[in-house]
């Protein structure tokens, strides 16, 4: 079985047929067994939506997202290849994933090992944006890849690699500021999960503060997100005009807009 991943800082998404797709949250969160379990499960090791549960109800745990702006902290990265494979149910023959178009020979051979060592399968690593050109047949063109922690930029001609860049800016930027305004207005902080759903999904976010229920609602924060995402959009895209200077209109008449951040109202 061939198997597509992608190990993103805030979401895992993984295929293994292209079509159909898991997406759960890149969190790994160690800890204490719990009093109970109505499952009769015992674990140390909660991953994805488990793990964000469990960080935000149980004491005395470990909570970490294997990367950080693009690049692999933890070995916990490891765990969460191992429960995409889990999940899609088969044996994985080859893993093709990727990493930011920046990232060091170092970085990509110590993925390729880790990963190779521990599901016991081929690896194949492609720079990040790469998989949404080949997933669409394109041989030739331009993907801008906005992930949470960074956005990639690569340039193919016939399937061979051009230019690139990987810009430390992402859709982290754009939520932190906007969890500092939720703060400031409401007196609670929300999680990038719940960000996510308040404002691709219309979702509202609520919490228990001394005995009373706060709500957050899309229409609360738009005018304020608008302000955010508007000077984000400007560094963003001086950046890819910098990199496209020069190059032939064949080629970036192709350009593909990817990545959970392509997803956000005005980007």
């Amino acid at each position: 079985m061939i198997i597509g991943l992608g190990v993103g800082t805030n979401l895992t998404k993984a295929t293994k047929d292209g079509n159909n797709v898991i997406v759960f949250p890149s969190l790994v969160v160690y800890g204490e067994e719990k009093d109970w379990s109505l499952k009769g499960e015992t674990k140390k090791v909660y991953i994805g939506e488990e793990a964000m549960v469990v960080s935000q109800t149980m004491e005395n745990v470990e909570v970490l997202r294997p990367l950080h702006e693009g690049r692999v902290m933890h070995q916990s990265y490891i765990e969460i290849a191992r429960y995409a494979v889990d999940k899609l149910k088969g044996k994985a023959e080859v893993i093709a994933t990727g990493l930011p178009v920046k990232s060091s020979k170092k970085e990509r051979e110590d993925v390729s090992n880790s990963l190779r060592k521990a599901l016991n399968c081929e690896v194949i690593l492609l720079p990040q944006p790469v998989g949404s050109l080949i997933h669409m047949g394109k041989k030739t063109g331009v993907c801008v890849d906005i992930g949470f922690g960074t956005t990639d930029v690569v340039v193919l001609f016939d399937m061979e690699y051009l230019k690139g860049d990987t810009m430390l800016v992402g859709v982290d930027d754009i939520y932190s500021s906007l969890e500092l305004f939720i703060r400031n207005e409401f007196g609670i902080s929300i999680t990038p999960e719940e960000m996510a759903k308040l404002l691709l999904d219309g979702k509202e976010v609520g919490r228990i503060r001394g005995g009373k229920r706060i709500v957050v609602r899309r229409e609360d924060v738009m005018q304020s997100y608008e302000e955010i995402v508007k000077g984000w959009v400007d560094r963003v895209a001086s950046r890819v005009k910098m990199l496209l200077e020069g190059l032939s209109t064949s080629i970036v008449e192709n350009l593909v807009l990817t990545g959970g951040g392509s997803l956000l109202p005005m980007v």
